[in-house]
C-alpha cells in the first residue's frame, strides 16, 4: 500500500512539472512553485511514515499507528481561516476614524486638528474596501486554491447570511419606529441606495455589495476562458486606475461622485489585487512587506495630501486615492499574516502570541471584530444624544456629547452583532459550511491512481 501511495504522489509531481507551462492559469490545473514543494513534502512525510510503521510493526505494534502520528500531510499550506488580530485592529481603526468623523466632538481627531489637519475619519470607509477587496477577494483566492474550483452559489450565499440579517433588522427597527417610510427605503432594501437614495451612510454597503457580484462574475467569466492569473491581475489594476480617472473627470464637470459605485469601486478592486498576490504570489508579497520605508513614505505622502486637500472638486476626487494609499500602506504595514502560502507559519500564530499585545491594541481590535454592526447602528445613537445633552448641565453636557455617540454606537453594534449576526452565521455553517481541501488531494489508502483520478474536482466556475 504505502508503494502505491508513493508511485501516486511520484505520478502527481511528474505531471506538476509537466504543466509548468500552465503556472497560473485561472480555470485549469493550478501549477506553482510552492505546490511542487508540496509534492516533495508530501512523498518526504510518507517516507517517514512508513519508516515509523515498519519500525513499529517490527517492535510489536500496530499497523497504522505511526501513520496517524506522523506529521499532516501539506501542514505547509494555509490552514482553515480565522480570526487574526492585526486584521480586526485594522477594522477597529476604521470604525473609529468613522465614529469620530459623525460624533457631534471630533475629540479622537483633536491631536491631528492641533497640527491643521481637517477631519478625514470619512478615510475610513476607504480603508474598510481594502480590506474588504483583500480579505473577501482572499476568501475566493483561497477556495480556488485549496478546491481547484470556485462555488459562486455558495460564495454569494455565505456572504448574504453574513451581511444581510442583520442589514434588514436594521431597516426593519427604521420602517418600525417611524425614522423611514417605506418609499424612503427603496433604494436600501434593492442594495442601491447609493444611487437611488436612502440611508445616508449605507451607501459604503451597496458599494460592496455590487463589488461582490462583480468580483463572482469576473471570476466565472476568467474560469471560462481559463485566464491566467497575470490577465486577472491586468483587470483589477486596470479598474484599479480607470475608476480614479473617471472620478476625477466626472468631478471636473460637475456630477456626483462621492457614492456612486463605478466611480468608488477602485479601492475594493486594489485590495482584490493584494490578495491576488498573497495567495499566489506570497514569497512576493513577504519581500513587499519587507520594504518598510516604502510603505511609511506612502502612508505619509497620503497623510501630507489629506493635511493640505481643499474643497476643490479634483483635490476631493484625489482624497480618496490618498485615503485608498492610506490603506494599502497600514495593511502592509502592521499585518504579519499566519502564513504566506505554502511558506512556514509564523510562531505566534499557533501560541496565543496575541495576548503579549498592549490593551489598546486589544480593545481596538475587539471593537473591529464588531465593526460591522457599529457601522450599521452608530448613526442611531447621535440624534437621541444629543437631544439628552440639551437637557443636562452644561458642565457635563460637552462630556456626554463628547463619549455618548461613541460608547452607544459601539454598545449597540456590538448588542445587534451578537444576537442577530452571530446566529446566522451559526446557521450558515451549517447550512453551508466553508469549502475546503488540500491543494493537491491525498488518495485514501485503498485508492489507486485511476480511483482518484476520476474524483478529480470539476473546472473552477463550472459548477452545475
Amino acid at each position: 500500500m504505502a508503494r502505491v501511495e508513493l508511485t501516486y504522489l511520484l505520478e502527481r509531481l511528474r505531471r506538476s512539472v509537466n504543466h509548468l507551462d500552465r503556472v497560473g492559469t485561472f480555470g485549469s490545473t493550478p501549477v506553482s512553485e510552492g505546490i511542487v514543494r508540496g509534492s516533495i513534502q508530501e512523498i518526504r512525510t510518507t517516507r517517514e511514515a512508513n519508516r515509523a510503521e515498519r519500525s513499529l510493526i517490527s517492535s510489536g505494534g500496530k499497523p497504522g499507528s505511526a501513520r496517524s502520528a506522523a506529521a499532516p500531510i501539506n501542514s505547509a499550506l494555509p490552514t482553515a481561516p480565522g480570526r487574526e488580530i492585526e486584521l480586526d485592529f485594522l477594522r477597529g481603526l476604521a470604525i473609529l476614524l468613522v465614529l469620530d468623523f459623525h460624533a457631534p466632538i471630533h475629540w479622537m481627531s483633536f491631536p491631528l486638528h492641533l497640527l491643521g489637519f481637517p477631519n478625514f475619519g470619512w478615510a475610513g470607509v476607504d480603508i474598510f474596501f481594502i480590506l474588504s477587496g483583500f480579505l473577501v477577494g482572499g476568501l475566493l483566492m483561497r477556495e480556488w486554491r485549496t478546491t481547484r474550483s470556485i462555488d459562486h452559489r455558495r460564495f454569494l450565499i455565505r456572504r448574504g447570511f453574513k451581511i444581510w440579517p442583520q442589514y434588514y433588522v436594521f431597516l426593519a427597527v427604521m420602517l418600525l419606529t417611524g425614522h423611514r417610510s417605506l418609499h424612503d427605503l427603496t433604494g436600501n432594501l434593492l442594495n442601491v441606495q447609493n444611487y437611488t437614495g436612502g440611508i445616508p451612510h449605507t451607501w459604503s454597503l451597496a458599494v460592496e455589495e455590487h463589488a461582490y457580484l462583480g468580483l463572482t462574475l469576473a471570476l466565472v467569466v476568467a474560469a471560462r476562458l481559463r485566464l491566467r492569473m497575470r490577465s486577472l491581475l491586468l483587470f483589477f489594476g486596470a479598474i484599479a486606475l480607470a475608476v480614479p480617472l473617471l472620478r476625477l473627470y466626472l468631478a471636473l464637470h460637475g456630477h456626483e461622485v462621492a457614492n456612486r459605485t463605478h466611480t468608488r469601486v477602485d479601492g475594493i478592486a486594489l485590495g482584490v489585487i493584494l490578495a491576488v498576490v498573497f495567495h499566489f504570489a506570497p514569497a512576493a508579497f513577504r519581500r513587499a512587506q519587507r520594504a518598510r520605508l516604502v510603505w511609511f513614505l506612502l502612508a505619509a505622502a497620503s497623510l501630507f495630501f489629506l493635511r493640505f486637500q481643499t474643497d476643490a472638486p479634483w483635490s476631493a476626487s484625489l482624497g480618496w486615492t490618498a485615503a485608498d494609499l492610506l490603506g494599502i500602506a497600514l495593511l502592509m504595514l502592521l499585518y504579519r499574516p499566519a502564513s504566506f502560502g505554502d511558506l512556514p507559519i509564523r510562531p505566534s500564530a499557533k501560541s496565543g502570541a496575541s495576548d503579549a499585545r498592549s490593551r489598546p491594541y486589544r480593545l481596538i481590535a475587539w471593537i473591529g471584530v464588531y465593526s460591522y454592526g457599529i457601522y450599521l447602528w452608530h448613526v442611531s445613537v447621535i440624534a437621541p444624544s444629543v437631544a439628552l445633552a440639551a437637557r443636562l448641565p452644561h458642565a457635563l453636557a460637552s462630556t456626554w456629547l463628547a463619549l455618548a455617540p461613541i460608547v452607544g454606537g459601539i454598545a449597540l453594534g456590538a448588542l445587534f452583532t451578537a444576537i442577530v449576526e452571530l446566529p446566522a452565521l451559526r446557521l450558515r455553517d451549517r447550512l453551508f459550511p466553508r469549502r475546503s481541501g488540500p491543494p493537491i488531494p491525498t488518495p485514501a489508502p485503498s485508492q489507486t491512481i485511476h480511483d482518484h483520478s476520476r474524483a478529480e474536482p470539476a473546472p473552477l466556475g463550472l459548477k452545475a
